[in-house]
C-alpha cells in the first residue's frame, strides 16, 4: 500500500461520511463514488455532528478536501488501495454495478460492511477472498434533524459512536492490517477478529427481527411492548438465532435462555434513556429507509433455516 493509501468509498450517505471523516483523518486520498445525482451536493461537502451522552448541542464540523467520482470510467483512470462498500445489501445486488467496479479497481482490497448472513458469499463472485475485508458498523449514523422542531445551526449528519464501541474487522492478514492502522491513525477504534461475520451474526438475527417487529406495531414502543407483539417477535428472533449459528458456525447456547420477552421489555426503555438522540424516531426513520433490506434479511433467515431444517414457524410469519 502506497505512504499515503489511496481510498474509494462507495456511497456518500451516512456511513460512508462517517468512515470518510475518520479515513481523511488518517491522512487518506479520500474519493467518493456517487451517482450523478447526488454529485453537487457532494462535491460541496459535508457537515457532521458527533454526540455524546453528555453532548446537547453539538458543534458542525465541515467535511471537505474530497474527490468525487461517478463513473466507472473515471474510477478505472486511478490506483486504489482500498475500496469500501458503504451502500445497503440491497443496493449492492441491484444491477450489475459490483461486477463493473471489480474490474475497475484493479488489485484494491474491498471493506465489505453489509449485514446479511450471504452478502460476504454474493460478493465473492466478483473479488478474491484474498482480498477481501468483512467489517461491521458500530456507531448510529443519520441525516439531522432527525424530526421537526430541532434545531441545529445547519442540515448534516449525526453520528454517536457509544462508549466502549469497537469496530470489528476480518480478513487476509496482509489486506487486513493496512485496514487496521489507518483507521485506528485517524482515531477510529478498529480491531481485528478472527471472523466478523460469524461475530455479529446473532446480534444481527436478533435486530432484524426487532426492527420487524417494532415496523409491524407501527414504528410505536408502547405497542411494541404489548405482550402479543413481544410474544411474537421473541419466537421469531429465537429462530432467527438459531439460523444465524448454524450458518456461521456458531453457538447459541448462551443466547437463547437469554432471549426472554422480559429482555425486550427492560433493555428498549433504558436503550431509549441513553442514547443523545430520540431512539424511536431514528428507528422509524431510518429502518424505513432501508426497509427493504430487513425484508430481505428476514427472507434469507426463512431461506436459510429451511435448508438446514430448522424451525422457521414465526419467521415465516413475520415475514409476511
Amino acid at each position: 500500500m502506497n505512504e499515503t493509501p489511496r481510498v474509494l468509498l462507495v456511497g456518500a450517505g451516512a456511513v460512508g461520511q462517517v468512515f470518510g471523516k475518520y479515513l481523511q483523518a488518517a491522512g487518506c486520498e479520500l474519493s467518493f463514488l456517487v451517482k450523478e445525482k447526488y454529485a453537487d451536493e457532494a462535491r460541496h461537502g459535508f457537515t457532521l455532528y458527533e454526540l455524546g451522552i453528555l453532548e446537547k448541542d453539538p458543534e458542525p464540523t465541515t467535511f471537505s478536501g474530497f474527490g468525487v467520482q461517478v463513473s466507472n470510467e473515471e474510477v478505472a483512470a486511478r490506483r486504489w488501495d482500498q475500496v469500501w462498500l458503504c451502500v445497503s445489501s440491497t443496493a449492492l445486488r441491484a444491477g450489475n454495478w459490483v461486477g463493473e467496479l471489480a474490474r475497475a479497481t484493479g488489485e484494491a482490497t474491498w471493506i465489505m460492511l453489509q449485514p446479511a448472513l450471504d452478502d460476504r458469499e454474493w460478493l465473492l463472485q466478483w473479488i478474491a477472498p484474498e482480498r477481501l475485508v468483512s467489517g461491521m458498523i458500530p456507531f448510529i449514523s443519520f441525516h439531522a434533524p432527525l424530526k421537526p422542531g430541532e434545531r441545529l445551526p445547519r442540515p448534516g449528519t449525526a453520528f454517536w459512536l457509544p462508549p466502549m464501541s469497537r469496530g470489528l474487522f476480518s480478513g487476509p492478514p496482509e489486506r487486513l492490517q493496512p485496514v487496521i492502522r489507518t483507521l485506528r491513525a485517524g482515531g477510529y477504534p478498529a480491531r481485528p477478529t478472527p471472523d466478523v461475520v460469524r461475530d455479529v451474526a446473532i446480534p444481527s438475527a436478533v435486530l432484524t427481527v426487532f426492527v420487524n417487529g417494532l415496523e409491524a406495531a407501527g414504528w410505536s414502543f408502547e405497542r411494541f411492548l404489548q405482550r402479543d407483539s413481544l410474544e411474537h417477535v421473541h419466537r421469531a428472533a429465537r429462530e432467527a438465532v438459531q439460523v444465524a449459528a448454524s450458518h456461521t458456525k456458531g453457538s447459541a447456547s448462551t443466547v437463547l435462555p437469554l432471549l426472554r420477552p422480559v429482555l425486550f421489555k427492560l433493555l428498549l426503555p433504558v436503550a431509549a434513556q441513553l442514547t443523545p438522540f430520540d431512539l424511536e424516531t431514528y428507528l422509524k426513520v431510518h429502518f424505513t429507509k432501508v426497509g427493504e433490506q430487513t425484508r430481505s434479511m428476514m427472507r434469507t433467515y426463512v431461506d436459510l433455516g429451511r435448508s438446514a431444517g430448522l424451525p422457521i414457524e414465526h419467521l415465516q410469519a413475520a415475514s409476511r
